[in-house]
């Protein structure tokens, strides 16, 4: 038995050796330590974005409703809008004016399209002539019944584009037969839908003083789109004005007839430095009023 024992003892020691040259797994219950790699701390990725722009919709502008001035009255003359001043007049009436075509018989001042005219009530003033009244003509009728009324028209176009401090004449309508005797304290003014001049004036056939009894205030306009033709006749009076304008001046009428001119001059000169507060009623009050007309396309069917 004993010459056995060296022969077991190599046995034991290659099986021991061979152990040793077996792969290695680790116990489930051992922890791996982790390496540096996993253990830092990997930040995502930056996506690059492109900014998204929100563009908003466009709002609508909308006109804010008009509204009149104080002390005045928000008015209708069928389609016609206006505002009245209270201090002005206490009521207006329109009326639709049928057409008086022209007539070999009548004169050229009588003949008038279908029209407008708003008379107002309860005005502080009394004229020998004219009343305190709005026209609205439409202008291609007024046309075709007078083919001179385009003359007219043109001239007031070629004022109102050029507006001269001091024109020599302003084209009006109505017709009147008389004269333009004097054109003071000449405005340029807008309307809602167009433009005008305002003056102060007296017609007349013969070289009289400017008087309480014969003075208006006179605007003429045409809207924007040269549809209609607006116009006033104001009566004014002032202090510097004659009471009648019979009465005759110290130098007697001849004398005063030779040198009118010069007075009507002299009269404007002192007029442009007059507030409108001096006039009866306030010319800027009957400016506000005019200033507000609006004359739809439909104002005379």
């Amino acid at each position: 038995m004993k010459k056995y024992l060296p022969l077991l003892a190599v046995v034991v020691l290659i099986l021991a050796g061979a152990a040793c040259d077996l792969p290695w797994e680790p116990s489930p219950e051992t922890p791996v330590p982790p390496t540096a790699e996993e253990t830092a701390v990997t930040e995502p990725p930056v996506v690059e974005t492109t900014e998204s722009v929100v563009t908003e919709e466009p709002t609508e502008v909308t006109e804010a409703p008009f509204a009149c001035p104080v002390d005045t009255i928000q008015s209708l003359a069928f389609t016609v809008e206006f505002c009245l001043p209270t201090a002005v007049a206490g009521g207006f009436s329109p009326v639709m004016v049928p057409e008086n075509p022209s007539n070999p018989d009548m004169p050229p001042w009588t003949i008038n399209p279908d029209m407008i005219e708003i008379s107002l009530g309860g005005y502080p003033v009394v004229n020998q002539y004219h009343e305190p009244q709005v026209f609205i003509y439409p202008i291609n009728d007024y046309i075709a019944l007078d083919s001179n009324i385009a003359t007219t028209l043109s001239s007031l176009q070629t004022l109102l584009a050029t507006q001269p401090a001091e024109p020599d004449a302003i084209p009006f309508l109505p017709i009147y037969n008389a004269a333009q005797m004097m054109r003071a304290k000449v405005e340029y003014l807008t309307f809602r839908n167009g433009s005008g001049v305002r003056f102060i004036t007296q017609y007349g056939q013969a070289a009289i003083p400017i008087n309480n009894l014969s003075t208006l205030y006179a605007f003429v306009g045409l809207t924007d789109d040269n549809q209609y033709l607006i116009s006033a006749t104001m009566p004014v009076t002032h202090p510097l004005f004659d009471a009648d304008g019979m009465t005759e001046p110290p130098e007697g009428w001849a004398v005063f007839s030779e040198n009118y001119t010069t007075y009507v001059d002299t009269m404007e000169s002192n007029l442009l430095l007059q507030p409108p507060a001096t006039f009866t009623p306030d010319i800027s009050l009957l400016d506000t009023m005019m200033s507000s007309f609006l004359i739809p396309i439909d104002a005379v069917p």
